[in-house]
């Protein structure tokens, strides 16, 4: 039986108040559906392959755009793993479904890590006893993050007249931070309040 190392990635959405994920695998992937598909996937092709799945680890990106730089440490430190337990390592591809999600600091450390690795094609799958389609569920999310961009005036105005309002009755920027976030009223990116985001939205025209 070969040894391998599973990866899983995925992107935050402050707005929609996904900024963190557990370290561990199994309570990572009920928060997100995009590792437990991924960690579905791997598991899954582990099991029809005859791999022994030595090691699991998932990633959240710094940027909820697009992939970073960053990523990188995390990948070391896999291939690391690899290296010492003669593993390969195996990640779903997305860049795979006409270039959806490529994750270009991945791709380019793949070409130099020195390692076994086996991208995987991002097929639908059976979870949770329904169909996932990663290709519907990338769009879907870029269409409410779409939505999101374009409510940004929106939410600009609201914030602007509840912190006028407030700051005309004397109240501090930490006390309206505090208000605007037990309040659930958004700012511009999905953070949570602060007292200087609060004051750059009093300044603002």
């Amino acid at each position: 039986m070969r040894n391998a190392v599973g990866f899983y990635w995925t992107l935050p959405v402050p707005w929609a108040g996904f900024k963190s994920l557990p370290d561990d695998i199994d309570a990572a992937a009920k928060v997100s559906r995009t590792i437990r598909y991924q960690c579905e996937t791997i598991r899954r092709h582990a099991r029809r392959e005859n791999y022994c799945l030595i090691h699991e680890e998932v990633y959240l990106e710094i940027n909820p755009d697009r992939g970073g730089d960053e990523i990188r440490a995390s990948l070391t430190r896999i291939a690391n793993v690899c290296r010492k337990q003669n593993a390969c390592l195996l990640y779903v591809d997305f860049s795979l479904v006409q270039g959806w999600r490529s994750h270009s600091a991945m791709s380019d450390w793949a070409k130099n890590a020195n390692i076994a690795l086996e991208p995987l094609f991002p097929d639908q799958i059976l979870m949770e006893g329904q169909t996932f389609d990663p290709t519907s569920h990338f769009s879907q999310w870029r269409e409410r993050q779409s939505n999101w961009i374009q409510k940004k005036p929106e939410r600009h105005r609201i914030a602007k007249r509840r912190i006028a309002d407030m700051v005309a009755q004397g109240t501090s920027f930490k006390e309206i931070a505090q208000h605007l976030n037990a309040a659930n009223i958004q700012s511009l990116t999905g953070k949570p309040w602060s007292a200087e985001m609060a004051r750059k939205i009093q300044r603002a025209p």
